[in-house]
């Protein structure tokens, strides 16, 4: 194929189409001859069937390993080949392309022959190739490389290579009668790499490969043997990890291996203490950067979750800084980083525009290292006149003997000194990543100060490399402590604080909407202004978490700001409906006229830790003297009843002290157990949990009775008090709970029909509702808004969390426009005056927009239940729309 398979030899002459083909088709046949010794290799069948088996079995548990490394203090042992794990024993990194075309092959080729130099132990590995046998990018790389091998191929190359179920080719081409050899999937213990020819153990290697000379997902549209993005990942991390168990350690006769000392600079990347390596391994990709994998799926985004450091083969031809940068950018969008840039010179001056390009990204003047740019002589055209006896009927059939590449070989001999500081510098920055990674927990002690933490008590700290779907990548050190150790996918079990809602695939859509913002508007002030993306964020929450009650929506940065926002909402809605406060007028007189407040809350509830939210608390470790001695809780809380699963069945678990957490003035609480009729939810309970949110059915229970009453009497007899003596017992001027769900406070499962009848109780009797769904809305329940499961709507609710999808920070307070006309007024000082720098930031809004869109979206969100093309209706009263799960955590 030429030019096709990325090493860009370009053929001159009349009959170039004619000749191509029949120099590959011979090249195919030197390279069956060359397997015909490869006797070690594993028998098995090649039909598709019996390759997934063999696949099966390379990548299983079960599969050779040797080494394993520490996990925190607990000393358990994790094998490096869990899908997606990077052993850091040797370097390992990921040659992509600015197109196809560029060169990719030679210069891997280039790299081999320089760790060759450097005596290291090699592996190239090519994941996907098309145009096999004929185009074998592997055995391109270990002869231009002078290896000396053989390379191999993985069972489903094999069947490419035509080595199908039921023939013998081996046998036909001089093998043993009856034995058909199809491929390894331990190259590196099967492969014979160790035998290298005057030199360190090489290895070649194609693991998935198509005959047709096409993109991989058309030759698997055309031939079928389809790869999963899984699939094609588990095999990268296996051979990966072949290699480094094979030579890390000094194995094969490597004298040194990286060494890190206190002489290592992190901060200026320093590595003087770096040797050298105990081996070196190649990735490389087909195509360019965004081209498509077999599954369809773009390589930049399926090799994603191993995060290899990338090397990026420039264009060197007119046009290639736009496509080498735009390769650039979606590398580096995605979090790769990219260790060097490599392309031949094409006389258009590209190397040094781009090397201009990556100093403006990373200045030097600000302390930056920019990606160095390495430029290589130009490649040279092949010439045709040695195929002048091709077209000779005469010919004997050895064409391949004619050609033997002897200008490539030269051109690889001319950039040697460019191929040699490119590897060096690769080297250096592996040293860097493993070096930082190594010093990150001691650093991290010394300058950080975490949330929620006793830094006295702090043990191990996890080090996140990266985030790849749901998974941590996390540094884990080897159980020999001198030794680099490895990059662990981790599950991130709490969803980062409850925050993560999209998969992996749909954050693709959040992190170009990030990117869209942050180059459209980065951030712009917000007070009487409009951008896109607030008016997006905005109608998104009005026609979907605030659907029909919900008018106007206003921006914080985080949710205990949303309900600070909120509260002082809900009190200023109070005075207007007490008569305090005339909406649109005048102050009655004076801020001193107005009266001390309190709110009605529930004992369990958290609603963040700035001073006002606190104070919204019951006294808890989150709250109290040794937290602020500001603190003064403002509030009466009641002790919620519990909805619980025990031995089976759903049940109501009721306050044993009664409803009020302590005994207020006057208190009326009933601290008695329900008795007769009303027990029956409390000690019989329900099979389903379905049964439990069943409001409407369980509203005319004893038990519904019993909770009007026992709300009922708590709040005559805080009026009663207020009445009394209003300095003493402020009056309550809002409700304030979390809905549904308490999560900081312990998981615990509010009784539904319970909070829905506080909140009709309250409305009752003037009283504002706030609803804090920071944690429990935005389908984290499976409802759009978590008080549709308790079909009753609130006066102001407060969202975030989920409502960027887990990218970025923002919350919003909503409100019905009864609320936004409390605020209405002729002087500035009756308006909201609330707000931070960052209020409707840009970004955010148009993350939040496009994440409500992602959770409606039944392509993307699996868990969305549609009944009839329309989705269920949690609420006939509002109309508002449900999902039936939770789209991720």
């Amino acid at each position: 194929r030429g030019c096709a398979c990325g090493r860009n030899l370009r053929v001159r002459g009349s009959a170039r189409d004619l000749r191509t083909r029949r120099i590959m088709a011979s090249r195919g046949g030197a390279l069956r001859r060359l397997l015909v010794d490869r006797r070690a290799w594993v028998p098995s069948v090649g039909t598709p069937d019996v390759v997934d088996a063999a696949m099966a079995r390379a990548f299983s548990p079960n599969a050779p390993r040797r080494r394993s490394f520490r996990v925190g203090a607990s000393g358990g042992l994790t094998p490096v080949l869990a899908t997606g794990n990077v052993s850091l024993e040797t370097p390992a990194f990921c040659v992509w392309g600015a197109n196809t075309a560029v060169g990719k092959t030679l210069v891997s080729a280039g790299l081999a022959a320089a760790a060759r130099r450097r005596a290291l132990p090699f592996l190239y590995l090519k994941p996907v190739q098309t145009g096999f046998p004929d185009d074998s990018d592997a055995d391109f790389v270990a002869t231009r490389a002078r290896a000396g091998v053989v390379p191999t191929m993985g069972p489903h190359a094999a069947v490419a290579a035509g080595f199908s179920a039921g023939t013998n080719d081996f046998g036909a081409l001089g093998g043993t009668e009856g034995v058909a050899h199809r491929g390894t999937a331990f190259p590196v213990a099967e492969g014979g790499g160790a035998a290298a020819a005057s030199g360190p153990p090489f290895w070649a290697h194609t693991t998935f490969a198509w005959r047709r000379a096409t993109g991989p997902q058309a030759a698997v549209a055309e031939e079928g043997r389809f790869v999963s993005d899984e699939e094609l990942l588990r095999s990268v991390t296996h051979h990966l990890a072949q290699f480094a168990d094979a030579v890390g350690g000094g194995g094969f006769g490597s004298s040194t291996g990286l060494s890190f000392g206190s002489s290592t600079d992190v901060a200026t990347g320093d590595i003087s203490s770096a040797t050298s390596p105990d081996g070196f391994a190649l990735v490389e990709t087909a195509g360019g950067a965004c081209s498509p994998g077999p599954s369809g799926s773009l390589q930049c985004d399926l090799m994603r979750p191993m995060r290899l450091p990338a090397v990026l083969v420039g264009d060197g031809q007119l046009g290639g800084i736009s496509t080498t940068i735009a390769a650039y950018e979606a590398l580096d969008a995605r979090g790769y980083d990219v260790a060097a840039i490599i392309l031949a010179d094409g006389g258009h001056g590209n190397a040094a525009a781009l090397a201009r390009y990556c100093e403006s990204v990373a200045p030097p003047s600000a302390g930056a290292s920019p990606t160095p740019v390495f430029t290589l002589p130009t490649i040279p055209p092949r010439d045709v006149s040695l195929f002048a006896t091709l077209n000779d009927d005469s010919s004997s059939g050895n064409e391949e003997t004619r050609y033997d590449g002897s200008e490539i070989f030269e051109w690889l001999n001319e950039g040697k000194s460019v191929f040699d500081a490119a590897l060096a510098h690769m080297i250096k920055s592996h040293a860097f990543r493993v070096s930082s990674l190594r010093s990150a927990p001691a650093r991290a002690k010394r300058d950080l100060w975490w949330p929620f933490t006793q830094h006295d008590l702090v043990g191990d700290v996890t080090v996140i490399d990266s985030r790849s779907g749901e998974d941590f990548g996390v540094y884990v050190p080897d159980a020999d402590a001198s030794r680099p150790g490895a990059v662990h996918l981790r599950f991130d079990a709490s969803a980062s604080w409850w925050t993560q809602g999209v998969s992996k695939e749909s954050a693709r859509r959040l992190h170009r909407a990030a990117a869209a913002a942050a180059g459209r508007w980065g951030h712009v002030m917000f007070p009487e202004n409009a951008h896109d993306a607030a008016l997006d964020a905005s109608r998104g929450l009005l026609d979907g978490a605030g659907k029909g009650w919900a008018k106007r929506v206003f921006f914080s940065d985080n949710g205990s700001t949303a309900m600070e926002v909120a509260v002082k909402m809900a009190m200023r809605l109070w005075y207007v409906r007490r008569g305090f406060v005339r909406a649109g007028g005048d102050a009655k007189t004076s801020d001193e006229a107005l009266p001390q407040v309190r709110v009605l809350a529930l004992d369990g509830s958290y609603h963040g830790d700035t001073l006002g939210t606190m104070d919204m608390q019951a006294p808890s470790v989150f709250t109290g003297p040794m937290q602020t001695p500001w603190y003064k809780p403002r509030g009466l809380f009641l002790s919620p009843p519990v909805a619980q699963m025990r031995r089976g069945r759903w049940v109501v678990a009721q306050p044993p002290d009664g409803l009020c957490l302590e005994k207020c003035h006057g208190c009326a609480c009933d601290v008695s157990q329900p008795t007769g009729p009303g027990a029956s939810e409390t000690e019989v309970g329900f099979e389903t949990r379905e049964e439990v949110f069943d409001v409407e059915a369980r509203s005319s229970s004893a038990l519904a009775k019993r909770y009007r009453e026992k709300i009922d009497a708590v709040l005559d007899a805080a009026d009663a008090a207020s009445a009394e003596d209003p300095d003493a017992h402020p009056p309550l001027a809002a409700l304030v709970t979390e809905c549904v769900l308490h999560g900081a406070g312990g998981m615990n499962l509010i009784d539904p029909l319970f909070q829905r009848v506080l909140m009709q109780r309250c409305k009752a009797r003037g009283l504002p509702v706030v609803l804090d769904e920071v944690f429990a809305g935005i389908w984290r329940l499976g409802a759009e808004g978590a008080w549709q499961l308790l079909r009753e709507t609130p006066d102001v609710s407060c969202y975030a969390k989920l409502l960027t999808g887990g990218l970025v920070p923002l919350a919003a307070t909503a409100t019905t426009e009864e609320v936004f006309d409390a605020f209405r007024g002729d002087t500035k000082a009756q308006g909201l005056l609330h707000g931070h720098s960052y209020t409707a930031y840009p970004v955010g809004c148009a993350v939040a927009a496009e994440a409500m869109r992602l959770y409606k979206d039944p392509e993307a969100n699996p868990n969305l239940r549609l009944v009839e093309g329309k989705e269920t209706s949690a609420s006939s009263e509002t109309g508002a729309d449900a999902a039936t799960g939770a789209f991720s955590h």
